[in-house]
C-alpha cells in the first residue's frame, strides 16, 4: 500500500510540474509539451508553428524537437518568446530554410543545435558567434554544396558536424577560428581536393578528432592542414 501511495504521490507531483512549466495543451497544438521540453514532430506548417507560439504559458524550456515534420522554413519570429537550452530540428525533408535569427530568444542560451537532416542549402555560417554558449553544431545530411573561407567563428565550439552533405569544396581557414573544437566530422561528402589551408584547424585540443572518410577525396593540397595537430585523422574509404 506504501508503494502505490508512493507511486500516485509521484505521479501527481509530475502532472503537477508539468502543469506549471507548460503552455495550455489544447491552446499549444499541434506541439506538446512535458518537463523535458516541447515537441512539434506533428507541425504541418510555419504558420501552425507560429500559432503554437503564440500561446500563453511558460516560456523557458529546456529541449525542443521538431522532428519528422513538414514545416518548410524556419523564419524569424516563429519561436515567438520561447527559450530554450537545447534545439533538434531533424529529419524535416521540406525544410529548405532556416534563418539563426529565428533562435535570438534564446541566443544566450543555447549549447546544442541540431539541424540534421533536413533540406537546407545555405547556412549563415558566421552567425554562430552570436550564440556565445554553444558547443555543438550539428549540420549533417542537408544539401550544402560549399563551405566558404573563414566559415566557422567560435570560442567555445567542441563539435561540429557537416557529415553526408553533397560538399564539392572547402574554403581557407574554414574552421581555424574554432579554438575549443574536439570533433570535425566530414565524413561522406563529394570533396575531391582539398586546396590549401583548408583544414588548417586553430584548436589546441590534445584529443582533436578530424573524420574525412566516406567520401571522394583524391588529391590533398600540401598546406591544406597547415598548422593543425589532430590526435586523430581518418582518411579511410575514399
Amino acid at each position: 500500500c506504501l508503494l502505490v501511495a508512493a507511486a500516485l504521490c509521484c505521479s501527481g507531483i509530475l502532472v503537477v510540474a508539468r502543469a506549471r512549466s507548460c503552455p495550455e495543451a489544447a491552446d499549444f497544438l499541434p506541439c506538446t509539451c512535458d518537463i523535458r521540453g516541447i515537441g512539434c514532430g506533428k507541425a504541418n506548417s510555419t504558420a501552425e508553428l507560429t500559432k503554437a507560439f503564440r500561446t500563453d504559458g511558460p516560456k523557458e524550456h529546456t529541449d525542443l524537437w521538431i522532428q519528422r515534420s513538414t514545416v518548410e522554413s524556419f523564419p524569424p519570429g516563429v519561436l515567438g518568446d520561447f527559450v530554450f537550452r537545447n534545439v533538434y530540428i531533424e529529419v524535416n525533408t521540406n525544410l529548405t530554410s532556416f534563418s539563426l535569427q529565428s533562435l535570438n530568444k534564446s541566443r544566450t542560451f543555447i549549447v546544442q543545435l541540431s539541424l540534421f537532416g533536413n533540406a537546407l542549402t545555405t547556412f549563415a555560417y558566421s552567425g554562430i558567434r552570436d550564440f556565445p554558449k554553444l558547443t555543438m553544431l550539428n549540420l549533417g545530411k542537408n544539401r550544402l554544396e560549399r563551405i566558404p573561407d573563414h566559415a566557422f567563428q567560435h570560442p567555445k565550439l567542441k563539435k561540429l558536424v557537416l557529415s553526408d552533405n553533397p560538399i564539392q569544396a572547402v574554403g581557407a581557414y574554414a574552421f581555424s577560428a574554432l579554438p575549443e573544437l574536439e570533433m570535425l566530422r566530414l565524413t561522406g561528402t563529394r570533396v575531391t581536393r582539398l586546396g590549401n589551408y583548408a583544414l588548417s584547424l586553430g584548436s589546441r585540443v590534445p584529443k582533436l578528432k578530424v573524420l574525412l572518410s566516406g567520401g571522394n577525396l583524391a588529391s590533398l593540397s600540401p598546406l591544406a592542414f597547415s598548422d593543425t595537430r589532430a590526435q586523430i585523422l581518418c582518411l579511410g574509404q575514399n
